[in-house]
């Protein structure tokens, strides 16, 4: 029987921002898709986001950490494993779906941990960008089409959000779960009707990835921003 559970630790949010004169106001919808299309519906003015990404806690054989997240004051990765009975120095595993910051950031709060991460990623310019973040860190490339991290814990190559992204398939008591990061965009319906919009960058790729992580008979899937979904959704 499989040792590996996964949960999301922080969940996906957004925090979208404007100026009003002089003065900084904060909008919100219902959940994150439709907070993404709040602010896809602004005018233009001075405006930006923050996204937050589902950062995955895996436990069982010991404690891994896919996508930390942002760093923040307050330490909210810290705090978020302090809830569980968790330190810092407890977590001596991290794998990457792909080196945007929003997912990576929080990194150097965990110390020096392994760190896995595709090939393609490290050779972008944002991932270059980054490689500060990683100076604690052992990082381990992945390259190809998938392979394995652990007994249980495996990976998919899925381009299309970036060149390097990947999904990571935990085999846990309740079934296949996939935590399939940024490929899966912003908003649900691309991945429920396997259409995402026409003018998409890498449109076909992001197909493809869909295709894939469906192809694995998943019992949850845990996308970049926002709800998990459970088998019979899909």
């Amino acid at each position: 029987m499989s040792p590996w559970r996964a949960e999301v630790l922080i969940p996906a949010h957004r925090i979208v921002v404007a100026l009003r004169g002089d003065d900084v106001v904060e909008l919100r919808a219902d959940d994150g898709p439709s907070t993404f299309r709040t602010y896809r519906a602004l005018p233009d003015a001075v405006h930006g986001m923050i996204a937050w990404p589902n950062t995955v806690l895996v436990t069982g054989a010991e404690p891994i950490i896919i996508d930390p997240g942002y760093q923040t004051q307050g330490d909210m990765l810290i705090g978020a494993l302090a809830r569980r009975g968790l330190a810092p120095g407890d977590v001596g595993t991290v794998v990457m779906t792909h080196l945007h910051p929003d997912h990576i950031s929080a990194v150097p709060q965990l110390g020096p941990v392994v760190l896995y991460v595709h090939d393609d990623e490290l050779a972008t310019p944002y991932g270059q960008r980054q490689r500060g973040l990683l100076d604690a860190a052992e990082v381990r490339t992945l390259d190809g089409g998938g392979g394995e991290i652990r007994p249980g814990v495996s990976w998919i190559h899925t381009p299309g959000h970036s060149p390097g992204h990947i999904a990571v398939v935990i085999e846990t008591e309740r079934g296949r779960v996939v935590v399939a990061g940024d490929t899966m965009g912003p908003d649900p319906g691309w991945f429920a009707d396997r259409n995402p919009p026409a003018g998409l960058e890498h449109r076909a790729q992001h197909i493809a990835a869909y295709d894939k992580i469906a192809g694995l008979d998943p019992a949850l899937i845990i996308p970049g921003h926002y709800a998990p979904i459970q088998r019979g959704t899909t």
